[in-house]
């Protein structure tokens, strides 16, 4: 721990293996350990973790013919003795949820508002992507993490980015949780507001009517007129009209007739908003129509400039040659070819004048529409008053002005007291309504996302600052030239004297885009290690960074004599760079970190650097990842 652990060897020894190995004991969604030899060799792969004095085995099985398999073997202890027969014990989804919980992640999602899974929750295998630098993602001028080259594994870890550098906290994650509940439930709360609004509208008139009946039954002073009373005051005699009883009625014949001529206008009202309604869904129902024609019209035109572009062709190849493109003769011009064309444009033509309909129809479309709901809420209004003031048509003739009838009459009006004074502004929802805005506000102020952004940048340029600080180690062509992290891309941006910004896809050179990947992921790990907490593990593997600088070899048939490459001095004080940059990442962390190197170059490359450890040498006989005896 805190050094550069080195595993050297030839080619063809495995070391490529110890990155897949890794990955699969860590719960890997598939298997990449190299198959045949190391596959077959071997019916369980395992790793050992130190954690907080603790030690943590992990086990997996290997999956034979299977893409993978859930089966693991999990022990932790303080000092832990490896078995010599391993036997499953738990599964893959139970490691991934002890590693999570291990890591102390949180279990909420990303965006609770969503049920997209690139915005769901971050787990330990998202942060596997600063963990692992292979083969083909160490010199990659397109990827710059591990599984980033995937859309599924780049789009998500883009999302949880802010939550890696710590700008988002679980905390934060909680209050997003709750503001995002709140939300649903404030929307849902005002949703059933407008439906009560809407109804309050409706009862306008039917209190109306209510006034209207008591009026006619002498409860409440004919002189009024009900029409020019506010809804307020109409409202307060609704309320008054409890408290009476059938001894305060006074039934004469003027009230009657008055009531008997207010019945005729409302049926004048309903005839005549029947009437506006019926003409509102004729006019409807011919736009419509007219609609569907139009859709016909331009299916039928589409076929027919389809089966007419043959001409535009043939009269294209008549242009470039003076023969007749259908019957070959010479300097003929083909009346019905050019009839054809003609009459291609034409259509075409047409066909543009028809593709989209004028805006001003639409416009006419949509308010018809609109004038037969309103229509059809007032002829619905009108309904219910009349039904109110014909309280014969629910009992009969004889009772409707008896001691009985009235006293029913007003037991349905202190039924219809109360149920309005549910749809009153000042009811119970209203007053939820108001909480539930106060509690928002309160926590989208705890949740201050332009602070959110702050910490992001904060990061990042710390980051940054930490690479340009170990790019000037390596062999770089522009070490001094400022670096940026560009997490939204998952790349780094360089920006040269004359102002320009390249990606590092547009910067050329290997042993360029192996700098940089050396000094990003370094300075990502540091960034790690100086926080308080993070749960990014505080290891990274790194397979043969040094390929950039002997290519040849690495392109070389399986049958050469020489498997271990040479290099030149130039690029061997190159790869000498990348141990002594690593060793000085290692002083700016805080915290214990741990470097893996997989490596062809040998100890006369990094003999002479501080922090090594070699781990083994893969060379000469029997000495592989793999020993013979293992081969049956």
């Amino acid at each position: 721990m805190n050094q550069i652990n080195i595993i050297t060897g030839a080619s063809r020894t495995g070391k490529s293996a110890i990155i897949p190995i890794i990955d699969y004991c860590l719960g890997s969604g598939s298997c990449y350990i190299p198959v045949k030899t190391i596959r077959n060799a071997c019916s369980w792969f395992g790793i050992l973790i130190s954690l907080n004095g603790k030690e943590i085995l992990l086990a997996r099985k290997e999956p034979g013919l299977q893409k993978s398999t859930d089966d693991m073997f999990l022990i932790e202890g303080k000092s832990i003795e490896i078995p010599s027969r391993v036997i499953k014990n738990t599964t893959r989804q139970n490691v991934k949820r002890f590693l999570d919980e291990t890591a102390k992640l949180s279990f909420l999602d990303i965006d609770a508002d969503t049920n997209n899974q690139f915005f769901g929750r971050p787990s330990f295998r998202d942060l596997m992507a600063f963990c692992f630098q292979p083969q083909n993602i160490v010199a990659n001028a397109n990827t710059l993490f591990y599984k980033a080259d995937t859309t599924e594994h780049r789009t998500k870890l883009i999302n949880i980015f802010p939550y890696i550098l710590g700008a988002v906290t679980p905390e934060i994650l909680a209050k997003r949780q709750q503001i995002n509940d709140l939300t649903r439930e404030l929307n849902r709360k005002q949703r059933d507001l407008q439906k009560l609004k809407d109804v309050s509208e409706k009862w306008k008139i039917e209190i109306n009517g209510w006034i209207s009946l008591a009026q006619e039954y002498g409860i409440i002073s004919s002189e009024l007129k009900v029409d020019d009373l506010s809804f307020d005051v109409q409202v307060d005699l609704l309320k008054e009209l409890i408290t009476k009883n059938s001894s305060d009625v006074n039934i004469d014949s003027e009230k009657i007739i008055f009531a008997s001529h207010e019945m005729i206008e409302l049926r004048k009202e309903e005839s005549s908003v029947a009437m506006e309604l019926t003409k509102s869904k004729s006019r409807y129902t011919e736009m419509s129509q007219l609609f569907d024609s139009m859709d016909t019209y331009r299916n039928s035109l589409s076929i027919q400039v389809e089966r007419l572009n043959i001409s535009k062709w043939l009269r294209s190849l008549g242009e470039q040659s003076s023969a007749c493109p259908i019957c070959g003769a010479i300097n003929v011009k083909n009346s019905v070819l050019e009839k054809f064309y003609n009459n291609l444009e034409k259509l075409e033509e047409e066909t543009g004048y028809t593709k989209t309909i004028p805006a001003a129809f639409e416009r006419e479309y949509e308010n018809v529409k609109k004038e037969i709901d309103i229509l059809s809420e007032r002829l619905s209004a009108v309904q219910k008053r009349i039904k109110i003031q014909s309280e014969m048509k629910n009992t009969s003739e004889n009772e409707k002005y008896t001691l009985d009838g009235i006293s029913r009459f007003l037991g349905k009006v202190q039924y219809a007291s109360e149920t309005f004074d549910l749809l009153g502004t000042d009811s119970t929802l209203v007053d939820e309504i108001n909480r539930l805005q106060e509690d928002l506000y309160k926590l989208k102020k705890q949740v201050d996302e332009s602070a959110i952004e702050k910490k992001i940048d904060t990061a990042i340029r710390t980051i940054s600052s930490n690479t340009m600080k170990l790019i000037p180690l390596l062999d770089s062509e522009r070490p001094n030239d400022p670096i940026k992290i560009d997490y939204k891309n998952l790349t780094v941006i360089v920006s040269s004297d004359d102002g320009r910004d390249d990606y590092l896809w547009e910067i050329g050179s290997g042993s360029n885009w192996l700098a940089y990947h050396i000094a990003v992921t370094l300075a990502f790990q540091v960034f790690f290690s100086n926080m308080a907490m993070s749960s990014v593990p505080n290891f990274i593997v790194y397979d043969q960074p040094s390929q950039v600088y002997f290519p040849q070899k690495l392109a070389a048939k399986e049958d050469d004599k020489d498997i271990d490459p040479k290099l030149d001095d130039e690029d061997r004080i190159a790869v000498e760079k990348i141990f002594k940059t690593m060793a000085s990442a290692i002083t700016m962390g805080n915290k214990p970190m741990q470097i893996i190197v997989l490596e062809h170059a040998d100890e006369s490359v990094w003999g002479n650097v501080e922090k090594i450890h070699e781990v083994c040498e893969w060379r000469g006989e029997n000495q592989k990842l793999i020993p013979e005896e293992w081969i049956c």
